[in-house]
């Protein structure tokens, strides 16, 4: 979820998944994880404030301060202030969600035997519902993958503004295999 990805872009990281991503990893991870968690917990039932709890413990830890300064406001902007006058989704509860996912995820990266299991987030486009979906192997109760997927999933939302790359940082990549006329073919999504 970030900034307005072109209309033929299958994923991204944006602000949200690439600062999970890298606030989940390297030293320090398991005590970041478990401040971000405790206060997503501490903002909710309505999550109003979800954007301030996503800029205090997360973009904060990942981006420079004009960096972050611009993707808070986007995503206040149009999705996390339910009084926002240009909202994506006016109709759901947009903050909830993604704050619920998040904590989620983040649980899951706690329940690791050996400290935070790394989270890979991706935000797809296209889905027919606002939804987060999180997958890790568990068992036991403890989180024995490698790493949690997160994947917000939304409907495309209107383009308002200049399309932006799709994927931050340098790490993650992905690929699209789709039909092309009547050929099948694999395109790297940076280059989209």
């Amino acid at each position: 979820m970030g900034g307005f990805v072109g209309p033929i872009t299958p994923c991204a990281k944006g602000a949200i998944c690439h600062s999970l991503d890298e606030v989940s990893k390297g030293r320090g991870a398991g005590p970041r994880v478990r401040k971000l968690r405790d206060a997503i917990a501490a903002a909710g039932p309505s999550h109003e404030a979800i954007a301030d709890v996503f800029d205090q413990h997360l973009l904060s830890h990942v981006m420079s301060d004009d960096d972050r300064q611009r993707a808070i406001d986007h995503l206040k902007k149009f999705w996390l202030d339910p009084k926002s006058q240009t909202p994506f989704f006016p109709s759901v509860p947009v903050a909830r969600l993604l704050a619920e996912g998040v904590q989620k995820a983040l649980d899951l990266s706690l329940a690791g035997k050996g400290g935070a299991v790394p989270i890979n987030a991706w935000w797809v486009p296209d889905s027919p519902e606002f939804k987060v979906l999180t997958l890790a192997d568990v068992k036991d109760g403890v989180t024995v993958s490698g790493h949690v997927t997160l994947l917000v999933m939304t409907p495309r939302p209107a383009v308002r503004g200049r399309a932006v790359g799709a994927i931050m940082g340098d790490v993650a990549e992905a690929h699209v295999t789709h039909r092309k006329g009547r050929a099948v073919t694999t395109q790297r999504v940076r280059d989209l």
